[in-house]
């Protein structure tokens, strides 16, 4: 019950790490890098960073002295580093934002925010994925075709972005190309749940006979 309660806080933190995130790239885009705001919010993410490290210490530590077959310590271990990838994603992600300050035309926020949202919706729901892996593993399919819907919805409001990047009569090149990166930057969290979700499906479908897992 112990490792459960672990593997549960470990997961609420990355969901409440998303939030962050997205709430941090609305900010900076309010603010900028120096609003107070936007440094609190970036403060909380990289706190929830050092504390999710930690409890995946703790729970590779559990998991190892668990009496559970192999193969199944194997996936989970895996599945916990890959969603601390990710969580260390958004945190990098929204540190970057303070330390190179893109300049985004305020016409663009709304585009930028759009963004934001689909790639959230991906992470967010990669995150809950990963809650039914533990508990009811039959149902995880549902939310990998949701990943991969959100994803698909991120990837349409990058291309709308780089489109009106690169058409924006005001900006020099350099600047565009600055914007472009902030967009990947923004829409990479998306790609690695999409990642993680394809890992999941692969593993379901080889280890289905083992589940569930952590509660038995």
């Amino acid at each position: 019950m112990n490792l459960e309660k672990q593997i549960e806080e470990f997961l609420n933190l990355l969901s409440e790490a998303n939030i962050l995130f997205r709430g941090g790239v609305g900010l900076y885009l309010e603010e900028n890098a120096h609003g107070e705001r936007f440094q609190s919010r970036l403060q909380q993410l990289q706190l929830h960073e050092r504390e999710l490290d930690i409890l995946s210490r703790f729970i590779e530590a559990h998991l190892r002295a668990q009496p559970i077959v192999p193969e199944l310590r194997g996936d989970v271990l895996q599945l916990l580093e890959q969603l601390s990838r990710l969580q260390r994603l958004l945190a990098k992600n929204l540190e970057e934002f303070e330390a190179e300050c893109p300049n985004i035309p305020t016409e663009m926020h709304g585009r930028f925010n759009e963004l934001c949202h689909f790639v959230s919706m991906a992470v967010g729901t990669c995150v809950e994925a990963g809650h039914i892996f533990f508990h009811e593993t039959e149902k995880v399919g549902e939310y990998l075709s949701k990943v991969a819907f959100y994803e698909k919805e991120a990837d349409k409001r990058v291309l709308g972005l780089v489109k009106s990047t690169f058409s924006h009569p005001n900006l020099s090149l350099a600047e565009k190309i600055h914007i472009r990166r902030f967009v990947d930057k923004v829409d990479e969290p998306a790609n690695k749940a999409e990642e993680i979700a394809a890992w999941l499906a692969i593993f379901f479908l080889k280890r289905a006979p083992l589940y569930p897992v952590i509660s038995q």
